[in-house]
């Protein structure tokens, strides 16, 4: 459930050399969004597995 306290933030980083795509839960503390343990981190080159299988949620 997103609200004004919870956000779903996507970001691109790096980890030991490797992209990595991050979607991540993030909840208000005080003045600042504060990333949480729900999400999911993979390597970018499973990017387009993963729009598949969002995508495949759609028939849902």
């Amino acid at each position: 459930e997103i609200t004004d306290n919870k956000k779903l933030i996507l970001s691109i980083g790096e980890y030991r050399g490797s992209e990595r795509i991050d979607l991540r839960q993030y909840v208000k503390n005080k003045n600042e969004y504060i990333p949480t343990k729900r999400g999911v981190n993979f390597d970018s080159e499973w990017v387009e597995k993963f729009i598949a299988m969002i995508n495949k949620l759609k028939d849902i």
